[in-house]
């Protein structure tokens, strides 16, 4: 998605305009994104919600079965879901990391389509600097405010679902895809929540997950494997193929 990044700099960018996304042609290849927890159960109508494995817990959106595909963006680049995970509506701006404890600077990836030059701006954009400053209330303004929200959810969301590893919830599993018999596609490197150990949970920390809406997502993640079958079928683009289930897997790419 992101081809090149540089950090934004009001000397080397200050003739830089910018025009909002259309359409999400730039995300065709990108088959899963990160999520906060806010996100979870809205990103669990149309996508599986599978969870990182290793020792810090993250939730991630799968939105296609082979690598570089995205099943939730048609031929024209139309999103064709419910929910846009905020890793695509951050495009085509990202937080970078500094030297410095907690301080970010915003990238962009100079490539994108959004963005054009002052001699001859791409027509609807407008201008992200004046005067040697960002423009007040413009664009980068904007887009620093999305990016620290985002970079802050993603943080607490670890801590959030902190508790699935400490309760050793989590397999890993591999979702296998078949095709007139024949083995075509596996995922893996990703893990779920074990039905079975999730209802030998005690009930009183079953009762404080309700409370606090760990346990509301962990249905909405459950729930979401159905989603699946919509990732075949775009996959296959024919009935013919079939998810044979999920089986115990060692891969952790």
């Amino acid at each position: 998605m992101f081809t090149t990044l540089e950090a934004l700099d009001t000397n080397q960018h200050a003739d830089l305009y910018y025009r909002g996304v259309e359409g999400y042609a730039f995300a065709r290849d990108v088959s899963w994104a990160p999520l906060a927890c806010s996100e979870l159960v809205k990103a669990a109508r149309d996508m599986p919600v599978m969870f990182t494995t290793g020792d810090t817990v993250r939730p991630i959106a799968l939105m296609g079965l082979a690598r570089h595909t995205n099943a939730l963006i048609n031929d024209a680049g139309e999103w064709t879901g419910q929910y846009v995970p905020a890793h695509l509506r951050r495009y085509p701006f990202l937080l970078g990391d500094t030297a410095k404890a907690a301080r970010f600077v915003v990238m962009i990836d100079p490539a994108a389509a959004n963005f054009s030059h002052a001699d001859a701006p791409a027509e609807g954009a407008q201008a992200m600097f004046e005067a040697g400053k960002p423009v007040s209330g413009g664009i980068v303004e904007q887009a620093r405010r999305f990016l620290l929200a985002f970079q802050d959810e993603l943080e607490q969301s670890q801590r959030w679902l902190a508790p699935l590893k400490e309760h050793d919830l989590l397999v890993e599993r591999q979702l296998v895809v078949r095709r007139e018999g024949q083995q075509e596609i596996v995922v893996n490197g990703f893990a779920v929540v074990d039905n079975d150990r999730l209802k030998a949970v005690d009930d009183s920390t079953l009762a404080a997950w309700s409370r606090n809406g760990l346990l509301a997502m962990v249905y909405a993640h459950l729930h979401s494997q159905s989603n699946s079958e919509r990732l075949m079928a775009s996959l296959f683009q024919t009935a013919a193929q079939t998810v044979t289930g999920t089986e115990d897997a060692i891969s952790d790419e």
